[in-house]
């Protein structure tokens, strides 16, 4: 192999090995939250949430899905960003619970 050809393969399978870091638990490349908003919607409009930790990511935060799949990061020490949580871990629960039920 050629110099040329071996570092454009080196290239090609560092790439692979940095976008295969980044994938998230759903399958999908995680974009980090890079700062954390003060927005504040109603919790019905919230549909899921994940923690971003460290260290793939800058900061610790909580990153909320509404139902128009927009991306909200938040600070996990706030108190609406807690209630939401439970919030959802609530909803989601029963959930589940009827379904099991059925």
């Amino acid at each position: 192999m050629r110099p040329a050809m071996t570092s454009l393969v080196f290239v090609s399978l560092l790439l692979v090995a940095i976008m295969a870091s980044t994938v998230s638990s759903n399958g999908a490349i995680a974009s980090c939250c890079l700062t954390t908003s003060n927005t504040q919607i109603r919790r019905e409009n919230l549909i899921k949430y994940y923690v971003q930790d460290r260290p793939q990511c800058p900061i610790h935060a909580v990153v909320f899905t509404t139902l128009s799949l927009k991306r909200i990061c938040a600070d996990p020490e706030r108190l609406w960003t807690q209630t939401s949580m439970a919030f959802i871990d609530g909803k989601n629960y029963h959930r589940q619970r009827s379904s099991y039920h059925r």
